[in-house]
């Protein structure tokens, strides 16, 4: 029987020479079994609910092994915009390990969020993964065992399981590559873009069409068509979806640099 460093060396090997997600998805598990944790889980961008799938259609969590419920339940709350997983994820690179009562804890809806000690979840070990066109990423493996030690798993197999998430995001996004093209992304128009950009830099309707020479109800219809095509509840999450993808930069100004002058 192998011992475990030599079953993870394995896995990664055989993962670094996969060409198709099944494969690759069968080594993510592979690779976790070697630290007791044979439950990964893919979140290839955080700005959407839409699920990963492999190169027939189904869902790349199906593969995996995960409950259809759960991730039903994780589309229909849109649990990746509450995720406090998610938002560290956007802020760091590092791997990092965390535990399930602290995360449920954070999450701004808790009744709603299913990674819980009670539904057998009890931590995890995601690695961040900052992918192209500004979308952000994560590879994790879940703790179905109380018994696991997280921080010592991570401390001790930190470094491969960084590599194998990063070697699995390379080929999920070069199979999307041959068959996606800039044209996927949301087709917002230069005007909608624009309004979007004011908005995230604070403007009202009202700036923002003096700004654009337009009325506020024109602005208000510009980031509303943004809002719809980006599938956000709001404008504040239009603008955190197109943040991420690179859509808008709110560091910067739009084109335009005059100084609105709304009126009182």
């Amino acid at each position: 029987m192998l011992d475990s460093t030599t079953a993870i060396a394995r896995a990664y090997e055989a993962l670094s020479t996969c060409t198709d997600l099944v494969a690759a998805a069968e080594c993510l598990k592979q690779l976790g079994r070697g630290f007791r944790m044979p439950h990964p889980a893919v979140i290839d961008d955080y700005s959407t609910n839409r699920l990963l799938a492999i190169e027939d259609g189904r869902a790349l969590a199906s593969v995996l092994g995960w409950d259809g419920e759960l991730t039903e339940q994780w589309l229909a709350q849109r649990l990746h915009l509450v995720s406090p997983i998610g938002a560290v994820c956007r802020m760091s690179t590092q791997p990092f390990a965390w535990d399930a009562h602290t995360v449920a804890a954070a999450v701004s809806a808790p009744h709603v969020w299913p990674l819980t000690p009670e539904r057998g979840f009890y931590g995890g070990i995601t690695v961040p993964v900052h992918m192209p066109r500004g979308r952000t990423a994560s590879v994790s493996w879940y703790a179905r065992d109380a018994s696991v030690d997280l921080a010592a798993t991570l401390v001790d197999h930190g470094a491969v399981i960084r590599l194998a998430a990063l070697r699995f995001m390379d080929l999920v996004y070069s199979i999307r590559a041959e068959t996606e093209s800039a044209d996927d992304a949301p087709a917002l128009s230069e005007r909608e873009l624009e309004c979007l950009t004011w908005a995230a830099l604070g403007r009202t309707d009202g700036e923002i069409g003096a700004v654009i020479h337009r009325s506020p109800a024109t602005a208000r219809f510009h980031i509303d068509n943004a809002v719809r095509k980006l599938g956000a509840r709001n404008r504040t999450q239009a603008v955190a979806i197109a943040a991420e993808r690179g859509l808008i930069h709110p560091a910067e100004h739009p084109g335009h640099t005059s100084t609105p002058h709304p009126t009182r």
